[in-house]
């Protein structure tokens, strides 16, 4: 009980917004009564503690100047992933150079985790595993394409999150 106080005390921003976002919920749940906070607030309690318990403690901070950048990339990138594999298999020749890819990368944690799933929406590219030497990856393209796509996506990431002060 004490590490998980700890935890909480540690990142006082994470619970306010879990109450905030608690007590939204609650409101939009139950249309606004008042007469329902007398069971609400700790219902919100327990749901913020039990989600203090489940979660693990995340050095990194999400870096919201970098989101905009993000997002653009994610989506540009994604629809030209559509178009490419709409052009591959509407080809005739059926343009594929399928091969796997060992990738190092500086990753780790919750940026490395939605790496591998942004992977997956990127030109010819899927994520098979996560590797202590690194990633192994499924492409279509060749792979100093691949690899440039995947140093593209590692920068944008790592610009999007910044490890914590107290953890470097």
């Amino acid at each position: 009980m004490v590490g998980l106080y700890n935890r909480i005390i540690a990142q006082p921003l994470a619970l306010f917004w879990r109450l905030a976002l608690g007590c939204l919920l609650w409101w939009i749940l139950t249309e606004g009564s008042s007469s329902s906070w007398l069971i609400g607030i700790p219902t919100v309690l327990i749901a913020v503690l039990v989600s203090f318990h489940l979660t693990q403690y995340n050095p990194y901070r999400l870096r919201f100047i970098a989101l905009p950048s993000f997002i653009i990339f994610f989506i540009a990138t994604s629809l030209i992933a559509g178009f490419d594999i709409a052009k591959r298999t509407l080809h005739r020749d059926l343009p594929v150079g399928s091969q796997w890819v060992i990738f190092e990368t500086r990753l780790d944690g919750l940026p490395r985790w939605l790496f591998m799933s942004c992977l997956s929406l990127m030109p010819g590219t899927l994520s098979v595993s996560s590797e202590a030497y690194g990633l192994v990856i499924h492409s279509l393209d060749d792979k100093a394409t691949t690899l440039s796509g995947l140093k593209k996506l590692e920068d944008k990431l790592i610009a999007l999150f910044k490890k914590r002060e107290s953890d470097l």
